[in-house]
């Protein structure tokens, strides 16, 4: 391997990691890498420097599998790198396209692809290896700048008003994603696994924090997105706030997973990425406006049943646990690359035992609640007994228990933190 080519690779490798023999059957074109270390394992399909002249990626993509539109007639390729895989620039006859290789694989572009809608930024064919999406395409567009910039540039002008629009148009395209994903396809939540997942994060990392939830019927599994950052929207040439979906981040690879997870885990990416630009700035607007005007919009779009206060509350797991999850998956890329401690994942987590007593608290006044239901239901009835005995009286003691069971569950859902409070 040349020294560029090394240098190429370091961009998307965990420096961390140790490089050990690699028994995986790699593509022509392409050679398999094994990294152990830190109590992890990544296996990589990276390209060789034959992939980029004409001949070496005619005779790669002849032993592939194609799908959906590819280019034809390709006069040049450029190689360059990215943290999330190689990127080639390829000059077709038809046009300039994109090709990003998955070195690690990723969730299922086909078919978010085909529902997504149309001011979207999506791949439009590519590659496939056993099945593995290896090679996305997509025609190149040209962005003038992304989200993430332009708030940045809001927070440090301290302009609250641009910001919250922002954000808001954000949440409302993620939603608009999620209302097709319904349409599409859905399932009922997986409890049992999805708590395995943090069951296993959590062990890798060998945290002092351990969650586990009962998650609601509000938040069903669906063709989530994976990964949501600020980096991916742009506005289209209609004006409308589209999403540039493509390769996932390096904790996929590292914690590979074939879980549908719901639409509200992609909500809690994008909060969590607002929550990282919004730490790096000395901004003075409050991060909770900005966490509500990005949950406003998503739920002015998103499907109905999946913006409910019960899909939102922490006590089924909400938009919280979701966050939790990213600010594992910020400290697995963190431990993988000895890059130092991210905030504000690590100061999320150290306050989630915190979080999780007051969430056990709680459950006494659901509890007593449920008691004092039952028990003014059962004095509703010896009241109507007396009542038909014509013996009317006023029925004090269920109008005091059904008083006591509403306070008890305000008190009971008011231990959950509002779900645009940030926790950390």
């Amino acid at each position: 391997m040349s020294q560029s080519e090394s240098h190429l690779h370091d961009a998307w490798r965990p420096s961390a990691m140790v490089e050990v023999d690699s028994e995986v059957e790699a593509p022509s074109g392409f050679s398999s890498h094994l990294f152990r270390g830190m109590r992890f394992r990544i296996e990589l399909l990276e390209p060789e420097e034959s992939i980029s002249t004409l001949e070496g990626w005619q005779k790669t993509t002849e032993e592939l599998t194609e799908w959906g539109e590819v280019p034809r007639n390709i006069q040049s390729i450029e190689l360059k790198a990215s943290n999330r895989g190689p990127i080639m620039e390829l000059n077709a006859e038809d046009g300039l396209w994109l090709a990003e290789i998955q070195p690690w694989g990723g969730p299922n572009l086909r078919s978010r692809s085909r529902i997504a809608p149309d001011d979207f930024d999506v791949p439009c064919g590519g590659y496939l290896h056993e099945d593995h999406e290896l090679i996305l395409l997509r025609r190149k567009r040209e962005f003038s700048t992304n989200a993430s910039d332009v708030l940045l540039d809001h927070l440090q002008r301290n302009d609250a008003e641009s910001a919250q629009t922002l954000l808001h148009r954000c949440g409302a395209a993620l939603g608009r994603y999620h209302l097709a994903a319904e349409s599409e396809w859905t399932n009922p939540p997986d409890q049992k696994r999805w708590n395995e997942r943090f069951h296993e994060i959590e062990a890798r990392l060998k945290t002092a924090s351990l969650w586990r939830a009962p998650f609601t019927r509000g938040a069903p599994a669906t063709l989530d997105l994976g990964d949501v950052r600020l980096s991916q929207f742009f506005e289209s040439n209609s004006g409308s706030m589209g999403i540039r979906v493509g390769p996932s981040p390096l904790a996929h690879g590292l914690l590979q997973t074939d879980l549908d997870l719901p639409a509200i885990r992609d909500l809690a990416s994008l909060l969590q990425d607002i929550s990282r630009i919004h730490y790096k700035t000395t901004s003075e607007i409050e991060l909770s406006i900005l966490r509500k005007s990005a949950i406003e919009g998503w739920s002015s779009t998103a499907p109905a049943s999946w913006c409910s206060k019960r899909s939102f509350s922490a006590h089924t797991g909400g938009v919280v646990i979701w966050e939790y999850e990213q600010s594992l998956l910020d400290v697995v890329e963190a431990v993988s690359n000895q890059s130092g401690a991210p905030e504000p994942a690590v100061t999320l987590i150290d306050k989630v035992p915190k979080l999780q007593k007051q969430l056990f608290n709680a459950r006494i006044f659901s509890a007593c609640s449920n008691l004092c239901f039952i028990l003014g239901i059962m004095g509703s009835y010896d009241w109507i007994k007396l009542w038909l005995d014509a013996e009317p009286l006023v029925p004090t003691i269920p109008l005091i228990l059904f008083s006591s069971a509403y306070v008890l569950r305000r008190k009971f859902h008011a231990a959950a933190p509002p779900p645009e409070n940030p926790i950390h």
